[in-house]
């Protein structure tokens, strides 16, 4: 059997699906689906009771410490590390792209020097707003590759798709910048979105947001009766995208409805993906981790292992030079005591914000297909898991 014959029948075997119905179903869909049931049903019975109106930042403050620890260090920050598996503990991506891995991070961390120049809230309002960007294009990602896996789609439904998923992101996102009066949470810190109240307006958004998915539902509908191709994979994205991001901000509107919503549809996903791609591309990891992949699901202890214990060191020292806010969590309070660090946060957050900014910018160039992508292309023409 040639190689293109191969890559067809590896293809029929996924069919519509990046990894496999049951891999994507389980790690890409049902996290931020299981998010909201669990918001909701905590709802109910006013959980958690520390939540605080206006609590400011998303800092823990509304949040049972070991929530917190679970939500911050144990998936939003250990996602961000992740991306050392797609990139630079990669040989062959490392090789190719050393220029890329190598000028990166100190471009990060020039151009936040720069920024925090400005003041502590024009840096926080940027990358905030980075932030927001970054949330949306990984589920713009997500559908791309859903997107690339349908075969004889029509560009003006893919296009349909697209259009799609920036309106479930962005609506809710406009009518939290309408109603500043109402909010109970922030996404970095207090004061980092420019706020422009409008009643009215923010009625219209929310009601177009409900139209959307109107109409898009009815699309759908329209392509089963005409016994067209759909990707089951896509709809549970957009269905799964569109919940997170109403429930977290505009339904429920609490510090802990958003953030646990919010953390885990994006960080455990990625997670997974990287953890696919890591699977496939193990002989191209170092010795340690290349041993560990091929010993199947004892891969994840040395895998979520490297990931927390990174995310731990960088939230204790976030914790010690920058917040001094969880001591009990860390055990750091002679560090904060001896205030190490009292005026230099500006290279001080520049340098801790490094990680995250550098993960911002290179997620935007390593997933997305291209003729250099001979990695990307490869994991998604050939991808197969151990089950």
């Amino acid at each position: 059997m040639d190689q293109n014959s191969k890559v067809n029948l590896q293809e029929e075997k996924k069919g519509k699906w990046i990894i496999s119905r049951n891999y994507d179903l389980s790690w890409l869909i049902a996290p931020g689906l299981v998010s909201i049931i669990i918001v909701l049903i905590a709802h109910q019975f006013d959980f958690p009771k520390e939540v605080i109106p206006g609590s400011g930042r998303t800092d823990g403050k509304a949040l049972p410490p070991w929530l917190w620890l679970l939500l911050i260090p144990g998936v939003d920050v250990s996602h961000v590390y992740s991306t050392l598996f797609r990139a630079y503990l990669d040989r062959e991506v490392w090789t190719r792209k050393k220029t890329l891995l190598t000028l990166t991070p100190l471009f990060c961390f020039v151009f936040a020097l720069i920024l925090y120049s400005f003041g502590k809230l024009v840096f926080w309002s940027a990358v905030a707003y980075l932030a927001v960007f970054h949330f949306i294009r990984q589920q713009y990602g997500f559908l791309s590759l859903y997107i690339r896996k349908e075969k004889n789609t029509q560009g003006i439904s893919i296009l349909w798709d697209k259009i799609t998923l920036y309106a479930v992101t962005i609506l809710p996102v406009l009518y939290w910048h309408l109603t500043p009066d109402t909010r109970r949470f922030e996404w970095f810190m207090e004061g980092d979105f420019f706020y422009f109240p409008n009643e009215i307006l923010a009625r219209s958004v929310h009601i177009l947001f409900w139209i959307w998915v109107f109409l898009y539902s009815l699309s759908q509908v329209y392509f089963l009766l005409n016994k067209k191709e759909i990707s089951w994979g896509k709809i549970l994205l957009l269905v799964n995208t569109s919940s997170v991001w109403y429930v977290g901000i505009v339904f429920l509107n609490d510090d802990f409805a958003f953030t646990l919503t919010n953390v885990i549809n994006h960080g455990v996903p990625y997670i997974a993906l990287v953890f696919a791609y890591s699977s496939f591309r193990r002989k191209s990891l170092p010795s340690l981790f290349y041993s560990a992949f091929q010993k199947g699901i004892l891969v994840l202890l040395p895998f979520v292992f490297v990931l927390v214990l990174l995310a731990f060191s960088e939230e204790w020292l976030w914790d010690s030079f920058v917040w001094r806010e969880h001591s009990d969590l860390f055990g750091n309070k002679s560090v904060i005591r001896s205030e190490l660090g009292l005026g230099f946060e500006f290279i001080l957050v520049p340098l801790f914000f490094l990680p995250q900014f550098t993960h911002y910018i290179l997620d935007g160039f390593l997933w997305k297909g291209g003729k250099d992508n001979n990695e990307l292309r490869d994991f998604l023409g050939f991808q197969k898991l151990d089950s």
